[in-house]
């Protein structure tokens, strides 16, 4: 696929906004959403899944701002509008790419917009990726926003990257996100039971909070909910949902506000 096509694909808001919800162990509610790009409506007709564009999008850093814009802008109206619309304390957890978080204007953008949608900064986390390096300037940038906002930070899919401990050594993380390659093994296979507890004890030993992923089954919902994890995401607490039915589960399960 072209980069033409991707670049007026983004500009024609081409690309679907989906969330899945994040379940709070121990508290049988879902006050945290991730959002990302789903699908993308072609022009000619049908959908193709958002990954396949959005892999060629982390390779080019032109594509990266452009898209990173949209879907900032995109993801905190939406959260907005959600609020609104059921009256619940929900958080929005967003997919950011490195190469976006080290613009020198990164930390106003950011707070522009949460201005103008009415997002409370404990009400917004960010979930970095590691399909791009980090810049010192995106380490300073995202510490400003924890340190001095009060927005979250979670190091996405731990376990697959290349940059784990020098991002955790550098970057003011709240928490890590388990890949969901770990829930896969839980809990027959006995070795990736013991770096599961390995992980959740150092995460302990850091301050950090977990969150597990690719939850399928209940046995390892019951598995992470024993070890103390903070939150889980799956396919057996909820798949991706386009935004109006998502809407329709935090309208469930969510603390609603008075």
């Amino acid at each position: 696929m072209s980069k033409k096509l991707i670049h007026d694909l983004i500009l024609s808001n081409a690309f679907e906004l989906y969330g899945q919800p994040k379940w709070t162990f121990g508290k049988n509610t879902c006050n945290t959403y991730e959002v990302f790009a789903g699908a993308v409506h072609m022009p000619g007709g049908g959908e193709v899944p958002a990954q396949l564009l959005l892999d060629l999008i982390e390779k080019d850093e032109d594509l990266t701002m452009l898209f990173s814009a949209w879907f900032m802008e995109a993801a905190m109206k939406s959260a907005a509008e959600l609020s609104k619309n059921t009256h619940s304390h929900v958080t929005l957890s967003m997919n950011l790419l490195p190469q976006y978080a080290g613009q020198e204007n990164f930390v106003e953008l950011v707070l522009k917009l949460m201005e103008e949608n009415g997002i409370n900064p404990a009400k917004l986390q960010f979930e970095l990726s590691e399909a791009q390096n980090l810049s010192a300037l995106g380490v300073e940038n995202l510490n400003c926003l924890h340190d001095e906002h009060g927005i979250g930070l979670y190091l996405a899919n731990f376990g697959t990257g290349h940059a784990n401990i020098n991002l955790l050594a550098d970057v003011h993380f709240d928490g890590i996100e388990l890949d969901k390659s770990f829930a896969a093994g839980i809990p027959d296979h006995d070795q990736m039971v013991r770096m599961v507890v390995a992980v959740k004890d150092m995460a302990h030993t850091l301050d950090l909070k977990v969150c597990a992923k690719g939850i399928e089954t209940p046995e390892q919902f019951e598995f992470f909910e024993d070890l103390n994890c903070f939150k889980g995401q799956g396919y057996m607490i909820g798949k991706p949902l386009p935004m109006k039915e998502l809407q329709e589960y935090i309208d469930m399960y969510a603390v609603h506000a008075e």
